[in-house]
């Protein structure tokens, strides 16, 4: 297998881990991203606490049906509440809502066969971003350095090879 590009930036005391899905020309569903995906939140789990979910509700309906979409929003913490709307004019181009981190809502991510399944996703240690994906365009890791080591070994345990490329 081919070794995936990750950019690697020092953000203060973060390290952040940028695996750009052009660059790397795999499908958001393929086995390599998703096992990035995984190494990401087995590195920060345990400082996970809330996920932030942007959304466009034609195209959740077109790939699940609208009622499998909602059950799947509700599911991971959308209420009446707590989804916000984004507008262009008078046309809700998507809504995002943020809620807490469950045992159940990480294991939804970890299982994910599409890291795209929605377009925009943050899963946050309160405020803080720890792992963004960013419209099919970019899936970043931001962690304190033993969690970034933790990722690192985490993709050789899974045998995914990779490069590092330095954007200090």
């Amino acid at each position: 297998m081919q070794a995936i590009t990750l950019y690697v930036k020092q953000q203060g005391e973060q390290t952040s881990y940028e695996y750009n899905i052009y660059d790397n020309k795999f499908s958001p569903s393929n086995l390599a991203v998703r096992k990035v995906l995984m190494a990401m939140l087995e590195s920060v789990r345990q400082r996970l606490t809330h996920l932030e979910i942007e959304y466009n509700d034609q195209m959740l309906a077109d790939n699940w049906g609208a009622k499998r979409s909602a059950e799947w929003l509700v599911f991971l913490g959308a209420t009446r509440d707590s989804i916000r709307e984004n507008r262009s004019g008078d046309v809700i181009v998507s809504r995002q809502f943020r809620a807490p981190m469950t045992a159940e809502r990480y294991d939804f991510f970890y299982t994910l066969t599409d890291i795209s399944t929605f377009p925009h996703y943050r899963l946050q240690e309160n405020e803080t971003d720890r792992i963004v994906f960013y419209f099919s365009r970019y899936l970043q890791l931001i962690a304190p350095q033993e969690e970034a080591e933790a990722f690192l070994a985490k993709l050789e345990e899974l045998h995914l090879p990779y490069k590092l490329v330095r954007l200090d």
